[in-house]
């Protein structure tokens, strides 16, 4: 009798799975033994409120965390896809054990029972450790590298709730803004490091080495305005059109390639 094999997909899953714990559980253990451990946040971020109904989009990051891995139809789109998010879990967890810190402002009562109960499942397997980078944050930006491409026409709805799910940690107040900031830089660093071979290849290489540069001005501009004076924050417009650019250059815009010194595209924009 032939029996079935396990799909590569399952097999990546597993191996990922295994990963992830390990190296979450590991540093969430380590951050507990401590005597001390500290916490940074942004002195605006008092007037983010609590959204207890946030917890749905927050804990929807576990079923993306299955079922993107089973939308994986190519070899090699799997293997890229794994070797960003291992990436990504080894160097948060380097991060979880070198600056270990914990969030910082206690939950309000959540009055609704069936919002208290999620939150009552998240606090029975979660630390307030784990913070900077989020890996909420970071794998909200992988999972919509596979989504964008497979569900087309539900491609906006799909944005918009990953969208959702990375500004959840602040509103349930399980991150501050710093880790979306450092989960974001992390994200793209795995693109740069890792990029999809494809059509348009240079000019989306280009662009993910734009995008990170423009999560680095993002975050600079936060610190900067933060420590020094708020005229700092004028980085955003710096940012904006980095993020614009890279955008254009995602899509191969013919425009603005005609207005780079050199052509990325090739001889086919000429």
């Amino acid at each position: 009798m032939k029996r079935n094999k396990i799909p590569l997909n399952v097999w990546a899953l597993l191996l990922f799975s295994l990963v992830f714990g390990l190296v979450y559980m590991g540093s969430l253990w380590y951050a507990s033994s401590l005597h001390a451990v500290p916490s940074y946040a942004f002195s605006f971020e008092k007037y983010i409120p609590f959204l207890p109904w946030t917890i749905i989009p927050y804990l929807s990051s576990g079923f993306f965390f299955c079922y993107v891995f089973l939308q994986i139809h190519s070899r090699e789109e799997l293997f890229l896809y794994l070797k960003r998010l291992l990436f990504i879990t080894i160097v948060a967890g380097i991060c979880f054990f070198i600056f270990p810190l914990q969030y910082s402002v206690a939950k309000p009562d959540v009055p609704e029972p069936t919002f208290r109960l999620f939150f009552w499942l998240l606090h029975a397997v979660d630390d307030p450790y784990n913070q900077a980078p989020s890996l909420h944050v970071a794998l909200a930006f992988a999972f919509w590298t596979v989504l964008g491409y497979q569900h087309s026409k539900w491609r906006y709805a799909i944005a918009g709730w990953l969208v959702l799910v990375g500004l959840s940690t602040l509103t349930t107040f399980q991150h501050h803004v710093f880790d979306l900031l450092a989960g974001s830089v992390l994200a793209q660093l795995s693109f740069v490091i890792f990029p999809r071979p494809e059509m348009g290849f240079r000019n989306r290489h280009v662009a993910n080495f734009i995008f990170l540069g423009a999560w680095l001005t993002v975050s600079a501009a936060f610190l900067l305005a933060e420590f020094y004076d708020v005229s700092w924050l004028n980085l955003f417009w710096l940012a904006g059109f980095m993020f614009a650019a890279g955008y254009q250059l995602q899509r191969n815009s013919v425009y603005l390639l005609k207005l780079l010194p050199v052509n990325l595209a090739g001889e086919k924009y000429k």
